[in-house]
């Protein structure tokens, strides 16, 4: 009688189990209707039960809030190192058109159900989409460390790229043209942090 040399599968506990349930569920996301966002499918794609996903999140909102997290962390913001501003704004916009159109616009497809989820769709977008610390500030940072940007930049401003951004890609449902990113950096971002440079510098002439 021949052995079972069949490789035997890693039963996954704790930090595995968990990622391989979020990754399970950001394709479900990516690929299903509302409708179909359950955690009996989700269960089904991650091989695995429901009362397991069940001890971790209590409800659909909560898997998909945690789905989406770990998404935007995989596609997380490298910051650039072009030499300007300008530069280093319109990179940061290319990497979150590149790596996170995509969340946006299953945020978008899933907005409409939100009430469904029990949540309103601002929360939704309030919980997945607003980081901490705006990605902008990585070119702030460089921006300062050369002397280009001395004064204070208002936290609307900073967030406004990245938010306007996202505005166009759910109000189109596609990712940003080319067009799109220059605009936002040449036409709006860069004069009024030229504003708020020129209203410090003749306030300190006072």
């Amino acid at each position: 009688m021949e052995a079972n040399t069949s490789p035997k599968q890693t039963r996954r506990r704790g930090k595995a189990l968990d990622v391989a349930i979020l990754e399970a569920a950001w394709e479900q996301l990516s690929v299903c209707s509302a409708e179909e966002f359950t955690f009996e499918n989700v269960a089904i794609r991650a091989h695995t039960s429901k009362p397991v996903l069940y001890r971790r999140w209590p409800n659909r909102t909560e898997l998909f809030v945690a789905a989406m997290k770990q998404h935007r962390v995989h596609a997380a913001i490298e910051r650039p190192n072009t030499g300007t501003l300008r530069g280093d704004v319109i990179s940061i916009l290319r990497q979150l058109n590149s790596k996170q159109s995509d969340a946006v616009m299953v945020l978008a497809k899933f907005g409409v159900y939100a009430n469904w989820l029990g949540v309103s769709a601002h929360e939704l977008y309030e919980r997945t989409m607003i980081s901490d610390q705006p990605s902008i500030m990585m070119a702030i940072e460089n921006a300062r460390s050369r002397g280009d940007v001395t004064c204070e930049l208002p936290e609307s401003l900073l967030r406004m790229p990245g938010e306007l951004g996202r505005a166009i890609i759910l109000r189109d449902m596609r990712p940003l043209s080319e067009a799109d990113i220059v605009a936002t950096v040449d036409e709006l971002f860069l004069p009024l942090v030229d504003h708020y440079e020129r209203q410090a510098r003749a306030a300190a002439d006072k």
